[in-house]
């Protein structure tokens, strides 16, 4: 692994070497630097997005509760990782967890294993059909390639399907006609860093292609003992995305490689490796009604000896289609979507049976009717059936009411589903007889009941705002039967609601500085159904929530070479074991030619170290320290 890392960063500084040679030759100098100049709250309240409805509308009057995190957003933060940038997201719970795992949330149940938010890079599902969750550390993209990340905190479930529950992050890449020439960018630390090499040609007259290679090193973190973690490594990706457009027709066909993690492999630095090879056709019918086609093949392999030995091979068919009808509009579609799953048993993990074959087929349609000039209803329903629960029902109902061009009012009320995975039917701890936990046999879909207020506005052009009242009903959460001999088993004995604000706004102080925040207060009641005691507040597998978190982030330029950026954040205390903390990172970036940036960046400034979340969920021990960390980071654009 360490070998294969060399021989990508020689690559990079080969690429380098040619690049710079021809960098007075460039003639995308003009292009360059509007692509670096940063959008106005105008442009920013203008922008597309997708993920709320399905289709394209303006962020302004877009139904939900969704955060974007730009291109510019994620250049100014100095972000290293598709992690480290959705901490710009005021709707997330973002924890670090270990040198390369993190504990991602909306909306509370935030957990290493946490299952309730569907994630998506250019609309490939990457949640494993082993725990209905992310493996952050599997999934990782080129950051300068990000065109916007859009955040949606609530349900998605009529559109996306079981699994968006409490949110859906929706990661959209640039095209490759727009990443034409080469990128190199080099960041460095003392423990660790980032390196990219990015190619971009034409493909004839009608398609464009970029190749990229991304190689990542992590050092050990150390627990507040003193003691280090075995949880450093590294990684390898690379990848390519090839676009072609004929009229109306578009052809987008993109693919990934990766290799990670070092020997001796385990739980916080496993072994690794997986791709996946996706192609999406976009066009119209003789009616000018647009459609989309697309299809995903994804291989993932993960070895982390103790707990998971786990092989997953997934194919994914989609297609919508936005049909024309006299009023309003509509959009329908179907799915289906199958995963090969194998588990080899551990020492402390079973799965039985080894091997299963899931399934999960869908079809779903949503209308948009305008009730009058200024208020629109949109309704929609899901029907999606999985190998588990058979037919489960995702329906949805939102409000929206334009005051102006510049303001929203909408409400929501929808319900979503959390359909089993195989961690709650076939998990058995531990990896042999007699078994503290022997499966779930009667395990359903975990139910929500969302009801949501919103108001998004921008009342001048130096200012905009967004804020949103929520209350999520549950019913039917996974836990263990308490105070029962053992064997137990998974259950839905949980109940229960969250409630609570997430709100955020920007303003453009002077022409050069703007500042934005984000604040987030919510509530968690849970108890056990069905008369079962003692009452708690503990449940494990059901995360841990910070009740506050808060951000203020300020961009300030110095003239059209020099940025400085500081964003602070400070995350409520953890059920009382890991204490509240306030971070501030910082960035100095200086554009020293239209195709040279360098940056300083740092981390964690106000502490020298901080836990962040629990290495087992509730109750357990503190896990790493984060300290302070100061990086380098080189850009060259040509």
């Amino acid at each position: 692994m360490r070998h294969r890392t060399k021989v990508l960063r020689a690559t990079v500084i080969m690429l380098a070497h040619a690049a710079v040679l021809q960098a007075h030759a460039a003639p995308g100098d003009l292009a360059l630097a509007q692509q670096l100049a940063d959008l106005s709250l105008e442009e920013l309240g203008n922008l597309e997005v997708t993920s709320v409805s399905g289709r394209a509308e303006n962020l302004q009057r877009a139904a939900a509760s969704i955060f974007v995190i730009t291109a510019q957003d994620i250049r100014r933060s100095g972000a290293t990782s598709l992690p480290g940038a959705l901490r710009l997201a005021p709707n997330l719970q973002v924890a670090q967890t270990s040198a390369g795992q993190w504990a991602i949330s909306a909306r509370g149940f935030q957990d290493l294993i946490a299952n309730k938010l569907l994630v998506l890079i250019d609309g490939r599902t990457i949640y494993s059909a082993l725990f209905a969750g992310v493996f952050w550390d599997a999934n990782d993209v080129v950051l300068e390639d990000v065109e916007r990340i859009e955040v949606i905190s609530g349900p998605g479930g009529t559109i996306w399907g079981a699994n968006a529950v409490n949110g859906v992050i929706n990661v959209v890449t640039r095209r490759s006609t727009d990443t034409q020439g080469t990128l190199l960018s080099v960041t460095r630390s003392g423990q660790g860093g980032r390196e990219v090499a990015r190619w971009g040609t034409a493909l004839g007259e009608s398609g464009h292609l970029r190749i990229y290679g991304l190689a990542v090193d992590r050092g050990n973190t150390r627990l507040p003992s003193g003691i280090a973690l075995a949880d450093a490594s590294s990684r390898n990706q690379v990848g390519f995305r090839g676009d072609w457009g004929w009229g109306p027709s578009t052809l987008t066909v993109q693919g990934d490689a990766y290799r990670g993690g070092d020997t001796p492999a385990n739980s916080l630095a496993p072994l690794i490796h997986g791709g996946n090879l996706q192609a999406r056709w976009r066009s119209t019918f003789a009616d000018g009604s647009a459609y989309t086609v697309q299809a995903i093949h994804d291989v993932a392999n993960r070895d982390d000896v103790d707990l998971f030995i786990n092989r997953v091979a997934t194919t994914d068919l989609q297609f919508s289609h936005e049909a024309k009808v006299p009023v309003g509009q509509l959009l329908w579609g179907a799915g289906y979507r199958s995963a090969r799953d194998t588990s080899a048993p551990t020492a402390l993990v079973l799965f039985n049976p080894v091997e299963r074959k899931l399934a999960w087929t869908n079809v779903f349609a949503q209308y948009q009717w305008p009730l009058a000039r200024q208020l629109q209803l949109t309704a929609g329903l899901k029907l999606e059936r999985n190998s588990y629960t058979g037919v489960e029902q995702l329906p949805s109902l939102r409000l929206a009411w334009e005051h102006s061009e510049t303001a929203t009012t909408w409400a929501a009320a929808s319900r979503a589903v959390r359909a089993p995975a195989r961690i709650d039917r076939d998990f058995y701890f531990p990896g042999a007889a007699p078994f503290v936990i022997a499966g779930g046999p009667n395990f359903q879909s975990e139910v929500a009941n969302v009801y949501e207020l919103g108001h998004r506005a921008q009342p001048s052009k130096n200012l905009q705002w967004s804020g949103t009242l929520f209350r999520d009903e549950y019913k039917g959460l996974r836990s263990g039967l308490p105070g029962q001999p053992l064997p137990n088993t998974v259950e839905n004995l949980v109940q229960g609601h969250i409630h609570g604000l997430e709100a955020w706004g920007a303003w453009q102080a002077t022409p050069t500085w703007r500042l934005a925040g984000g604040f987030l207060a919510m509530q968690k009641r849970l108890h056990y159904c069905c008369g079962i005691s003692p009452a708690t507040t503990d449940f494990p597998g059901l995360g841990v929530d910070a009740s506050t978190q808060w951000s203020l982030r300020s961009s300030h330029d110095f003239g059209h070479q020099v940025e400085l950026d500081l964003m602070v954040r400070r995350v409520g205390a953890l059920s009382g074991t890991v204490p509240s903390y306030i971070s501030l990172d910082a960035q100095l970036a200086r554009q020293v030619s239209p195709q040279l940036r360098v940056a300083l960046i740092a981390r964690n400034l106000f502490n020298p170290r901080h836990v962040e979340y629990l290495s087992t969920g509730s109750g357990g021990a503190p896990d790493s320290q984060f300290g302070r960390r100061w990086m380098l980071q080189a850009r060259w654009d040509l």
